[in-house]
């Protein structure tokens, strides 16, 4: 834990080790191998982030010299409420934060009640963001005042209730602003069911737990098809043309589908996630030194 920067106020409501214990147990291997795959994956799409605090100097032919730096920010805080269930999801928010090299890292479990020992919670700690704040609305204003006043911060959000929404606001007040970071909403996902093609439709259901899942091109019954699937008419067009934030397309038709959708999935993927544009421009501070001439 942070406990040199975050307040004891807040740290003394983070979440118990035992509720890990219980969640984590409670995931499944299964599951636990999905999430172990995301974090994999995009610790690879991230890449090294090397320094740090890095710097570069450039003489310039029109008579100037630039002098550029950029540092992490001082913290950052994953704020999550009773609408983000999904855990694959939150994986791919929290290993971008981890790799960052932001000296003071949480998340901020927006609930009322106990601490829940769900798949979420076992997310986070199998991508190691193990300092988790259990607060009320209250609660979380209070930690995004103190973040407010804290200054160089990032805060990402999670969730599509009413809470999360108020501490954007409050946050974008701050002075100097904080760093802020809200994902497309996944409301909706389409998948191409071709010929041939067998998706993993109990790990689409899961990652998609509050998703309509609408299927295109399934020209038979689909027997295992998950709670809130829907079959559509029409094939690879009517798919493409429908707005979805996220496509899972066979492989043969991935050329076609990527420029279509934010993200774009094959076979293979059904239980990973990938936040496009999240990356380590949101964790850095940076500044910038003109002169005149040569050093």
């Amino acid at each position: 834990m942070s406990e040199g920067f975050f307040p004891q106020w807040a740290l003394d409501r983070a979440v118990p080790d035992e509720v890990f214990a219980r969640a984590y147990a409670a995931l499944g291997g299964v599951r636990r191998a999905w999430i172990k795959k995301t974090v994999a994956q995009v610790h690879a799409l991230a890449g090294p982030w090397g320094d740090p605090s890095r710097g570069s100097e450039t003489e310039h032919r029109q008579g100037f010299v630039s002098r550029r730096r950029s540092r992490p920010v001082d913290c950052a805080a994953l704020f999550l409420d009773a609408s983000c269930v999904s855990a694959a999801q939150v994986a791919a928010a929290a290993v971008p934060m981890l790799l960052s090299g932001v000296p003071n890292l949480c998340a901020v479990r927006v609930l009322d009640g106990p601490p829940e020992a769900d798949d979420v919670l076992a997310a986070l700690e199998l991508t190691g963001l193990e300092t988790v704040l259990h607060l009320d609305e209250a609660g979380a204003r209070r930690f995004m005042t103190f973040l407010v006043e804290a200054g160089a911060a990032a805060a990402l959000f999670q969730g599509q209730g009413q809470a999360l929404d108020g501490l954007r606001t409050a946050a974008g007040y701050a002075a100097p602003p904080l760093r802020l970071w809200r994902p497309f909403g996944v409301e909706r996902v389409g998948v191409l069911a071709d010929a041939g093609q067998r998706w993993d439709w109990a790990t689409l259901g899961w990652v998609h737990g509050c998703a309509a899942i609408d299927v295109y091109g399934a020209r038979t019954a689909i027997p295992d098809l998950p709670p809130g699937a829907n079959r559509r008419p029409g094939g690879l067009r009517a798919l493409l043309e429908g707005d979805y934030p996220v496509l899972y397309v066979p492989r043969p038709r991935l050329d076609e589908a990527r420029d279509a959708a934010p993200l774009v999935l094959g076979p293979g993927q059904e239980g990973c996630w990938a936040w496009p544009g999240l990356d380590a421009r949101l964790f850095r501070r940076h500044a910038l030194t003109l002169a005149d001439g040569p050093r």
